[in-house]
């Protein structure tokens, strides 16, 4: 039974509402976004504007309307800032030790594209965000600024002195339920914008990401009352947002490419933030993706759709026991046989990520019958440098690899090493007809700078980032499910 709320509470969620109607007005293509954050009041005391676990969005009565009574406009910033933050999935990250660099990074991306949705933040008179972002965007040079790759810089130390100074300049919203993941079931279901939709939200753990969780919006209404179509189709807020996301790289697709439209300028920034291709993308299955490295190759074994078995008949029709036609004792079949795959052993791809990839890989090769009769299978470890390599010639050899797994490294992420080295036994005739490399990464990577003459493909963690891979190899995102079953 939803609970009544105060009267400063639905004046509070009448301000919010008209925040996100502004919102929309002007950038409309977030709507499936908006429609995955109904309002609910905080259950504790918040002294941003909000904080959100990617299931709501929890604000403060006293703090929205007293803004509100301040500056007589509505929160729009706000509001944009912490849906930014849900759509690009910023509350489901594991930083770590690194909690308050996350944070920023997570506070710093979100600001800088709601300015490029909502222009300068009101009340930044100095423009000293501009300025700050300025800089940032100075030392990332032509890396695009995201979460990941502000967090990849912050740790460097190179804005140590900065950092606080930051922290309160872009902290927006709250970030403890990301972290702490409170117990908010009662203020859920007394959700404010649920609630005027006639609906409360399901009784469920706010980190449980498991296939038993329930859908993220019952009865399949937006807070609004309107159909939802994506959240009722996944069973965790995770997977709601990433299809929030799908959904509105889609839409932006057109007017991003559009490099000299007004328009696709301003979305550059939020399409290099979203971690999804467009649904019009349709991921292989990894099985897929690595048979399509394979050659044809000639096997012993009969091969029945080459043969005629009529002529081979009509042989010992005519003579008795002389046939025409023998059966042919190979076939051509697609295999594995020169192979190339190359491991970022850095601190962030390590262990268990690692080893299961590698069983896949196994599983793949010996379930689909990619092997070859004499297959030449290179791993290569590497973080600034190569660190271990070691040849597989045979099914039984791979398996044992795999079963005393040792990795080294653990610094930072090279990978031109593997390439160099690749370049190295080709010239000398230690490889004489590769099918392809393939790299295991996280995306924070420096990587070789025009296209190589073999197939190259980058396979990346769940978490990785997509936005950062060169363009001249393929790339093949791992999920989560991958991780889960062969």
């Amino acid at each position: 039974m939803n609970a009544q709320l105060s009267e400063r509470q639905e004046l509070a969620v009448e301000v919010l509402r008209l925040a996100k109607d502004r919102l929309l007005v002007s950038s409309p293509f977030l709507a499936p976004a908006a429609s995955l954050l109904p309002f609910a009041p905080s259950p504790d005391a918040l002294s941003p504007l909000s904080g959100t676990d990617a299931k709501a969005f929890y604000f403060s009565a006293d703090y929205v309307l007293a803004c509100f009574a301040a500056t007589r406009k509505a929160p729009v910033h706000d509001y944009v800032h912490t849906l930014l933050h849900c759509l690009f999935l910023h509350p489901f990250a594991n930083p770590g030790q690194n909690q308050a660099r996350w944070d920023l990074a997570c506070d710093i991306a979100a600001e800088c594209i709601a300015a490029e949705l909502c222009g300068p933040r009101p009340g930044d008179t100095g423009g000293s965000m501009e300025y700050a972002r300025g800089r940032i965007c100075g030392a990332l040079q032509q890396t695009p600024l995201t979460a990941e790759s502000v967090f990849e810089l912050l740790k460097t130390d190179r804005f140590v002195d900065d950092e606080q100074a930051w922290q309160e300049l872009f902290c927006v919203d709250d970030h403890r339920f990301w972290h702490e993941r409170p117990d908010v079931r009662s203020t859920t279901s007394a959700g404010a914008d649920a609630g005027h939709a006639g609906e409360g939200h399901t009784d469920e753990t706010p980190d449980s990401d498991s296939e038993s969780e329930t859908e993220t919006q019952p009865d399949g209404e937006s807070p609004d009352g309107t159909p939802n179509e994506g959240a009722t189709h996944f069973k965790s807020p995770k997977k709601a947002w990433q299809f929030a996301a799908q959904s509105i790289a889609t839409s932006m697709k057109h007017q991003v490419g559009a490099s000299k439209s007004d328009w696709g300028q301003k979305l550059s920034g939020l399409f290099a933030n979203l971690r999804a291709a467009p649904r019009s993308y349709k991921k292989p299955a990894l099985d897929e993706f690595l048979r399509s490295f394979a050659t044809f190759e000639e096997t012993p074994r009969p091969s029945s759709d080459e043969f005629d078995y009529a002529l081979y008949t009509y042989g010992f029709a005519l003579y008795g026991d002389t046939p025409i036609i023998e059966p042919l004792e190979t076939r051509d079949e697609k295999r594995i046989r020169e192979f190339v795959i190359g491991i970022d052993v850095s601190g962030s791809v390590w262990g268990p990520t690692v080893t299961r990839f590698a069983q896949i890989v196994q599983g793949v090769l010996c379930n689909e019958g990619l092997f070859s009769s004499a297959p030449r299978i290179r791993i290569i470890q590497c973080d600034t440098q190569i660190v271990a390599e070691d040849v597989i010639d045979t099914p039984e050899h791979m398996r044992k690899w795999i079963e005393g797994l040792r990795l080294h490294g653990g610094g930072g992420t090279d990978l031109r090493p593997v390439f160099q080295r690749v370049d190295e036994l080709v010239e000398h005739g230690e490889i004489n007809d590769l099918n392809g490399v393939i790299c295991l990464t996280d995306g924070y990577a420096s990587f070789p700078k025009c296209a190589t003459p073999y197939k190259t493909a980058f396979v990346l963690t769940p978490d990785g980032a997509q936005n950062l891979m060169p363009p001249w190899a393929m790339t093949f995102m791992l999920e989560e499910d991958d991780f889960r079953s062969t």
